[in-house]
């Protein structure tokens, strides 16, 4: 007999460490994160332990359709509706292998944290049928993934902070003052994802005290171009990006972008800096005569460092006494983290491995824990961050069929 959604959910609560799945694909569309995560509590008196962690490569058909459904030019409501469902199958794939490796039976998952593929992301407030909107979707199918897997799941988590009049984005702040805040330093959490996003961490701050935004493009543009001009997902170490020479005029082009000047709170996504954007950029830079293609990429890196600091200064003056750590796949991109030494003069840079959770494994991690935040009652997001009027339980659950 199944057990009805009453007892699941007094079981989930009352047990007093959950095991939690985190799942996370993001901008980049390179891979699949699953994160096994030990949580004992919850919000300030959270602890946690990370059992193993691994990457599922995306087949190269899913990873085509979704960027292409990304893109309003070539999207399709047909293929929308597969990938919705497919998505499903796949992470539930990822997360048996995980479990696998780890040697950990599936059925002992208490709960999975599940974020989803983005697919459009509409932060800022606009007009249908007289209505004001603010929308941002995650495709992939929870019930799906419920059903498939037999663990109860936990998706949505952008929609209520919309409703709020928050951008929905970004939402692992809140999961960075859990995991990473400290009494004893100032810390700074920089993802160099698809997107860049940092979360700044004042020495012993409240979570009102936290400030977070995406800075604008970390991976992506340069990911774009690798597959443009060399055939590959990603500049490996930064290797082509460290060859090539600076354009200041194509450099001064991506860096007017009127994104960078905006206020926080502020999200961003492949809507500003997806096809139509690399498009532009590639034909500046034939009319500039650029000839390397090294050096269009070089030029691309360069602007996510130099993005990152120009924004983040004015804020927070005092950089050099903060610790600044990486996470996300731009921390092993070596044109990143010494751009970023030298922007970021005086201030300790290395990644979240220094703090025992792999840079790689930062946001999967973090949705495990918003996961828990939800079974408990806590709030999932930042209003300082988001722009939300209050602070607001973020999540819905799907149970196993």
């Amino acid at each position: 007999m199944n057990k009805s959604p009453l007892d699941i959910l007094t079981h989930l609560v009352t047990a007093p460490e959950r095991l939690i799945a985190g799942i996370m694909s993001g901008t980049s569309v390179d891979a699949i994160d699953v994160a096994l995560v030990k949580i004992r509590g919850s919000g300030e008196h959270l602890e946690l332990e990370l059992v193993h962690y691994t990457e599922t490569l995306f087949a190269e058909e899913m990873q085509q359709r979704i960027f292409a459904n990304a893109e309003v030019s070539s999207s399709n409501v047909n293929d929308i509706c597969l990938l919705h469902t497919a998505l499903a199958h796949v992470y539930s794939d990822a997360l048996r292998a995980t479990c696998m490796e780890a040697g950990i039976d599936p059925c002992s998952l208490h709960l999975v944290g599940m974020h989803g593929q983005t697919i459009r992301h509409l932060p800022n407030a606009m007009d249908l049928a007289g209505l004001s909107i603010r929308s941002s979707l995650q495709i992939g199918s929870a019930t799906t993934l419920a059903a498939l897997s037999g663990i109860p799941v936990v998706y949505d988590f952008r929609s209520g902070d919309l409703a709020l009049g928050g951008q929905g984005a970004p939402l692992v702040p809140r999961a960075d003052w859990i995991v990473f805040r400290s009494d004893e330093e100032h810390r700074m959490i920089l993802n160099l994802g698809g997107i860049a996003n940092v979360t700044i961490l004042p020495r012993a701050c409240r979570p009102e005290e936290v400030i977070a935004f995406d800075t604008g493009p970390g991976n992506m543009v340069l990911d774009a171009l690798m597959r443009h001009f060399y055939g590959r997902e990603f500049d490996e170490d930064g290797v082509i990006a460290s060859s090539g020479v600076v354009n200041p005029d194509l450099l001064g082009w991506m860096l007017g972008h009127p994104y960078f000047k905006q206020h926080i709170p502020k999200s961003t996504g492949r809507e500003q800096f997806g096809e139509d954007y690399l498009n532009n950029m590639l034909l500046l830079a034939r009319d500039l005569g650029i000839d390397e293609a090294s050096d269009i990429v070089a030029t691309a890196a360069e602007c996510t460092v130099r993005s990152i600091y120009a924004q983040v200064q004015p804020l927070l003056p005092d950089a050099s006494s903060y610790r600044l750590l990486l996470a996300g796949g731009g921390a092993k991109n070596r044109f990143f983290s010494e751009g970023l030494r030298l922007s970021f003069s005086g201030a300790s840079v290395e990644s979240t491995a220094s703090l025992g959770i792999p840079p790689e494994a930062r946001e999967a991690v973090c949705f495990a824990v918003l996961a828990n935040e939800w079974l408990v009652g806590n709030p999932g997001n930042l209003p300082s961050a988001t722009g939300a009027d209050r602070e607001a339980l973020l999540g819905a659950l799907a149970l196993p069929a």
